[in-house]
């Protein structure tokens, strides 16, 4: 088996809102998201009751990855071929005389013994988000993005970077045990699997901490810079990690193919070892 892999890119997807305007249409839908849907009907909040606390602009990761595989094989295989009435006793074809055998049907019919030359292809696209878990982001693919190239500058100032919990390794690892299959076959003349795209995305995110102080409520609402969705129950991230996120954006630890790759554990036994020398070809 031969692996390739692509190289790695990270880009930031340029935010289609501004924190006003998130601001401005959060603002509208505040009584609603932050009393819930039974809190609106037994007392319904005036807008002026539900105050902004804070907001907190951030950058989220998920992933990408596309692959194709590629496997040429030979299988044995053997054929039935109906004859044409009773009366025909034996077949010659392909230089070989070959008897004819009653089925259980009632008919008669002959058999070959051939060899299948196969090939089988598949191309797939996987997208994870930040903590390795396959998720459907493929709304956010053809959004305008630019690729990062300083990683120490590429958020804006305020802007806190939350790094992807599952690093290049993982997202690799599970394509590949998604994509490479068993087949059945007595030769495998050629098996390939290129990861085509291996790219971390971070997209931006608005988080506003509403207070309901008449009932004691406060509620986290995030609204998606890129597609303008809103949803509540959200949670402000640097209340949570704070410092502990600073300096933990680099480019050597989050694609950390080379460094893991002899750990990993894919269906095919030397798996592991064909990723590392796939790096090495890369470089």
């Amino acid at each position: 088996m031969e692996i390739h892999l692509a190289a790695e890119h990270a880009f930031h997807l340029i935010p289609q809102f501004t924190l006003e305007i998130a601001h401005d249409r959060v603002e509208q839908k505040k009584a609603s998201l932050v009393a819930g849907t039974v809190g609106a009907l037994l007392s319904r909040p005036k807008l002026e009751e539900i105050q902004l606390v804070s907001s907190e602009s951030r950058l989220e990761a998920f992933w990408l990855v596309n692959a194709a595989v590629r496997t040429a094989y030979d299988r044995s295989k053997t054929f039935t071929v109906p004859v044409s009435g009773a009366e025909v006793q034996r077949v010659t074809a392909l230089g070989q005389d070959l008897p004819v055998t009653a089925s259980a049907r009632g008919g008669a019919n002959i058999t070959l013994n051939g060899i299948e030359h196969c090939v089988e292809e598949r191309r797939a696209s996987f997208t994870f988000d930040g903590s390795g878990v396959r998720s459907d982001l493929t709304r956010y693919l053809s959004q305008p993005k630019s690729e990062i190239s300083d990683w120490e500058h590429f958020a804006p100032s305020g802007t806190l970077v939350v790094p992807p919990q599952a690093r290049a390794t993982a997202v690799v690892r599970a394509v590949l045990s998604e994509m490479i299959r068993p087949v059945q076959a007595e030769v495998i003349l050629e098996e390939r699997v290129d990861l085509e795209t291996i790219e971390l995305n971070f997209r931006p995110v608005y988080a506003l901490e509403y207070e309901w102080a008449a009932k004691g409520k406060r509620m986290v609402l995030e609204f998606d810079a890129v597609t303008g969705e809103t949803r509540a129950g959200g949670k402000k991230l640097g209340d949570q990690l704070g410092s502990q996120l600073k300096g933990m954006v680099t480019r050597d630890l989050l694609f950390d193919v080379t460094a893991d790759a002899l750990g990993m554990v894919v269906p095919g036994g030397s798996i592991a070892v064909k990723l590392a020398k796939a790096v090495v070809d890369r470089k």
